[in-house]
């Protein structure tokens, strides 16, 4: 969405849930408004040649940040506005497209200042610092983490890690600690910088590249010159690759496929004049084909469909014939949904604290630590935490972790959680099924079975289950004060007074009553 506001000579732009990224740049929008308005065709920025900076990348840096892709931008026409704009872009682009500088984040450094070769490498946090950029004291990269406002936002990407990334000029002289903040002395650019090299890091090599693609061209609407940088990866098998990779995605559109897509009648000439205004230089290849160019920047092109989005918007909206539905329905709450609210307010009513818990854990949390036997369970095959290893089978481990982050709150605490777990089935191996449970626990000093049991007959009455309780055993209960929840032949859950060395297994000091139940049906009225 976008809005403009004419101010005097200037206008003013706000671009809104934008999902194409090269537009977040004046250079972006400006270059848009030409094709759009017919001022000029579309056209592929050119890679002039090569810089001759090579980048060599530490494979230590394969866990932490492994992927880099540089770029030399030439004779920039400089100004105090295009600086703004070029740090609007990389901030912009780091917060959104690089996930907070997670996936991918930029760096601009004076190119007249780099020697060749650079080194993207690794430094210990104590040992290794430099003076970061708006500083005039040298720091170490653990103090820049802890104390510099970028390292205080950023940091989290990396201080996990034993060492932290590094690039390094080819004079042994830091230029950066990525993804956190440049050097004051090499990477730092001014108004008046004509040579700018451009630097992308991130743990997505596809990210990093489309990054570069977008901001060296925003540079080249300002009159630069767009030079090849050559990234040589330590790992012996590894290419060297040379970025940016500024070629053209090609795609074919078919004309009866946008027509019925947009309901409209329109002829081949007609789409191609609007696909170049939208920037995509077409041409027709058949009665019902356009070929169509897609320029390097439209990394959000990826479907013949995007194609389709962007020929509307050109040729108009407001010129398609708006059609009603043909088929009318009412939208409504699912009527798992419409009873998992009714156990809620109900619980609520009560004076229980509704939780949102993950569904993802690990056995160490809903098996070691409840003091059951190892069960079947679904596991990941590729987990990314170790913390996240697995699908729970039960809600009260997740609600017990919850209670063990929070000893600082007041007791008493009484809370539930309605939420997902996942069986597997015995009847085939590798078959889950995901079942829909509510469980709830109190934890105070005269918490016992008799006020757990009160709440369980309340919620159960309220929604008109017939149930009783008969004794059961279950290690994570205490033995004599457990009971098991029957309606008919079918069990639904547990209700007691949690074991000691379980609630000392999660570092609680107080007793705990809970129960855990299948989402029981719903009578009907």
């Amino acid at each position: 969405m976008e809005s403009l506001d004419e101010q005097n000579d200037s206008v003013s732009i706000e671009v809104k849930d934008s999902n194409h990224p090269d537009i977040w740049s004046v250079e972006g929008i400006a270059r848009a408004l030409r094709t759009h308005l017919g001022l000029t065709k579309p056209k592929a920025p050119i890679l002039t040649g090569k810089s001759g900076l090579r980048v060599t990348i530490d494979r230590r840096l394969g866990a932490v940040r492994p992927f880099i892709a540089t770029s030399i931008v030439r004779n920039v026409k400089p100004s105090e506005d295009a600086l703004k704009s070029w740090i609007s872009l990389q901030e912009k682009m780091d917060l959104t497209y690089g996930r907070k500088r997670k996936r991918a984040s930029i760096g601009f450094y004076q190119a007249d200042l780099i020697k060749s070769p650079l080194r993207y490498t690794v430094g210990n946090p104590e040992d290794t610092g430099f003076v970061p950029l708006g500083s005039t004291e040298k720091m170490s990269l653990r103090e820049i983490v802890e104390k510099h406002p970028k390292g205080i936002e950023y940091g989290g990407t990396i201080s996990s890690f034993k060492d932290w990334p590094l690039l390094e000029n080819g004079d042994g002289k830091i230029l950066s600690l990525p993804p956190i903040i440049n050097s004051n002395d090499l990477g730092k650019i001014a108004s008046d910088t004509k040579n700018i090299l451009v630097e992308v890091t991130g743990t997505n090599i596809e990210t990093v590249g489309n990054t570069l693609k977008i901001v060296v061209a925003a540079l080249a609407e300002r009159g630069g010159k767009i030079y090849s940088c050559t990234q040589t990866y330590t790992d012996k098998y590894s290419k060297p690759i040379t970025t940016p990779d500024l070629k053209s995605s090609i795609k074919e559109l078919s004309v009866n496929y946008a027509n019925r897509l947009l309901g409209s009648t329109f002829k081949p000439a007609e789409m191609i004049r609007s696909l170049v205004r939208a920037g995509h230089p077409a041409r027709q290849v058949s009665k019902d084909i356009l070929r169509v160019e897609s320029l390097c920047y439209r990394i959000d092109i990826m479907h013949q469909v995007d194609l389709v989005e962007d020929l509307a918007i050109a040729l108009d909206i407001n010129r398609l014939d708006p059609e009603w539905p043909r088929i009318w329905t009412l939208g409504g709450l699912a009527p798992e949904t419409d009873r998992h609210e009714t156990l809620a307010e109900i619980m609520i009513g009560l004076g229980y604290q509704e939780l949102l818990t993950y569904s993802l854990t690990s056995p160490e949390v809903f098996v070691d630590k409840m003091g059951i036997k190892r069960e079947k369970y679904a596991e990941l095959m590729n987990p990314k935490m170790s913390t996240h290893t697995a699908l729970r089978t039960w809600l009260l481990p997740s609600i017990l972790n919850l209670l063990k982050d929070n000893t600082h709150v007041d007791y008493p605490q009484r809370v539930f959680e309605i939420g997902p777990c996942v069986v597997v089935k015995e009847n085939g191996e590798g078959q889950t099924e995901t079942r829909y449970k509510i469980a709830a626990a109190t934890v105070h000093t005269a918490a016992g079975f008799t006020e757990i049991r009160s709440c369980l007959d309340t919620l159960l009455a309220s929604i008109g289950v017939k149930f009783e309780v008969v004794p059961t055993v279950q290690p994570s209960f205490l033995e004599g004060r457990t009971g098991e929840v029957m309606s008919g032949q079918e069990r639904l859950g547990v209700v007691g007074e949690l074991h000691p060395k379980i609630i000392r297994a999660w570092s609680l000091s107080l007793p705990v009553a809970a129960f855990e139940l299948e989402i029981p049906p719903m009578e009907a009225g």
